[in-house]
């Protein structure tokens, strides 16, 4: 028998009590205690990565993680363990205990959008939620049922599995709210809004359009789709099998099938991630950040009441993780943090604007032939070496000869040609207010620098193409504004802001600039391994780009104007050699 030590509970003296009988065990053979802290080994294990507190589904009551364990204590299974594990060679079979000791623990989760008075964690009696009929709880009931009926002995639901009287668990919830979904044995999805087994029915679904369900979808490895009724939508097990659903679930959210069969959760493809948010909404701003933090696989300090500041924090984290131009592309209301950010996913409503796969005047790559595009190669190298060496490059003095391209009138393909400095492609005006240095195009082969940098006096430095504006006027027809920058083909923009108007021969210097963000990819080839060479980027800065307004403040900084459409614009000739990014702070 086991002796219970005075002052220690029943649970306590399960795992440390010694058997009396153990120093006269045959050789080979294992103690009951042994075993026992072989299963508290392994059940801990499991528990970690559960949440911190889940529904019983057959008392109804809510149980503290740590309290799962003495549940187990009273199964059959845990004793059938003790009963079958009597010798050391049993008693390694590690894996085959966890089989055996992980059913027991797994849960069902419930993925559902918030409706009126939910119930939350101190709205649960002590005697389960089946003690009373309240219409209040019968989502809770409910869920309970359908996870009982999978054999399923905990449940999780956010309303009351979580008490937000604690700001420590409120932060460990939401911040393990992905991986628990990833964890979870189902996640039943219940939608009120459905009242029958159609495509058409399931698009409508108001769930769709939810901020927290979109991880919640992603996370989930297996689910059940539960019409207004809960009835199933579907009979299979896992509705993620069913190709009809399937369909309806990659239409209705935009994400591809491989996404939504398996995700794992990373920054890559950060803005193709924040346009699935895009048209999402959530109660509080906050959750706007806080419900795609495991969808990007990272965690965040949670704040309520930063407002759009989260995002920002968000978004930023991104930024400094992947380095990703795209991430500036975006319109709408700017961040109250910095002017640079966005204060929304809603902001990336559009695709990201493309950049690389240029032309010479709209003429495909394909059509040169080898011979060709390797004599294209061969002097537009020697045209690099020498315009590294020149003068020119090194301090901006417009010395020697430019490059160009042209289209020959016999073979129309693109050819080389050599013009002198007095037929200069353009120039740009060189403002003497303006604080920055730039970077040539050789140099910009020789070592692009990042698209941007983070600094802690929350201001962002933009490397740029920066273009002075020269005349900007309203147009009340089209409720825009109509602008003309140097070096720029005609271009309008739309924004709430009320702008300073003013013509060519009365503009404030340096008031506004157009900038062209920089963006690494415009350096590299397709696979973004390899340099290009100076023509193909100076066909690429040739072609459209998306672009920023900026305003000039007086403490040398600039903000960023924030505009209801993608401002987008092109230069007015191929670019000299000589034009080149300055960095900007932008706050």
């Amino acid at each position: 028998m086991f002796r219970i030590p005075d002052g220690q509970s029943s649970v306590e003296s399960f795992y440390t009590a010694r058997d009396d009988g153990e120093d006269d065990l045959p050789p080979g053979s294992v103690s009951k205690q042994q075993v026992k802290q072989v299963i508290q080994n392994v059940a801990d294990s499991i528990l970690r990565d559960m949440p911190l507190r889940l529904l019983n589904t057959e008392d109804g009551k809510i149980y503290a993680r740590s309290a799962l364990i003495t549940k187990f204590e009273e199964s059959e299974r845990f004793r059938s363990i003790l009963r079958l594990t009597t010798t050391k060679s049993a008693l390694e079979q590690k894996q085959y205990i966890f089989e055996v000791v992980k059913p027991f623990f797994e849960y069902a989760m419930l993925s559902h959008r918030w409706e009126g008075d939910e119930p939350s964690f101190k709205d649960i009696p002590q005697e389960g939620v089946y003690t009373l009929s309240t219409p209040r709880l019968d989502k809770v009931r409910n869920l309970c049922d359908k996870a009982r009926s999978r054999k399923f002995r905990w449940a999780w639901i956010d309303t009351c599995c979580i008490d937000q009287g604690s700001s420590a668990e409120v932060q460990k919830s939401i911040s393990s709210m992905f991986s628990w979904y990833r964890g979870s044995a189902l996640t039943i999805i219940y939608l009120s809004d459905v009242v029958e087994s159609s495509s058409q029915a399931l698009l409508l679904s108001e769930w769709f359009r939810r901020g927290w369900t979109l991880q919640e979808l992603l996370a989930a490895k297996a689910i059940q789709l539960y019409k207004k009724d809960w009835t199933p939508f579907s009979p299979k097990s896992n509705h993620k099998d069913v190709a009809d659903i399937l369909d309806a679930l990659e239409f209705a959210t935009g994400i591809q099938r491989s996404y939504l069969k398996f995700y794992s959760p990373s920054v890559e493809h950060p803005r193709m991630k924040l346009r699935w948010a895009r048209n999402r909404v959530t109660k509080e701003k906050e959750d706007e950040a806080y419900c795609l933090m495991g969808i990007f696989g990272f965690t965040m300090s949670v704040t309520y009441g930063e407002g759009d500041h989260a995002f920002s924090r968000l978004l930023m984290e991104i930024m400094r993780r992947t380095g990703d131009a795209t991430l500036l592309d975006w319109i709408g209301q700017p961040s109250t943090l910095n002017s640079c950010l966005p204060s929304s996913p809603s902001c990336f409503s559009n695709a990201p604007f493309a950049t690389t796969e240029m032309c010479f005047d709209g003429l495909p790559h394909p059509v040169l032939s080898f011979a060709l595009a390797a004599k294209v190669v061969y002097v537009f190298k020697k045209a690099i070496h020498r315009a590294r060496n020149s003068s020119r490059v090194r301090d901006g003095r417009n010395t020697g000869q430019e490059l160009s391209v042209d289209r020959s009138d016999e073979d129309d393909a693109p050819h080389i040609a050599r013009t002198t400095s007095s037929q200069s492609i353009f120039s740009l005006r060189r403002s003497t207010s303006l604080p920055f240095e730039g970077i040539p195009l050789a140099r910009l082969l020789e070592k692009p620098p990042r698209p941007y940098t983070l600094n802690a006096e929350i201001h962002i430095t933009v490397p740029c193409f920066v273009h002075e504006v020269l005349s900007l006027y309203f147009t009340p027809v089209s409720g825009s504004y109509s602008c003309r920058a140097d070096g720029i083909q005609p271009f309008s923009l739309v924004t709430c802001e009320k702008l300073e108007t003013f013509t060519p021969d009365h503009h404030p210097s340096s008031r506004y600039l157009l900038a062209r963000t920089w963006d690494p990819r415009l350096s590299y080839d397709s696979s973004n391994v390899y340099h290009i060479t100076m023509p193909l980027l100076r066909q690429r800065l040739k072609n459209q780009f998306f672009a920023i307004l900026l305003e000039h403040r007086r403490d040398g900084r600039f903000r960023r104007v924030s505009t209801g459409e993608r401002i987008v614009a092109e230069l007015e000739r191929f670019p000299p050699q000589t034009y080149g990014v300055r960095f900007l702070h932008l706050q």
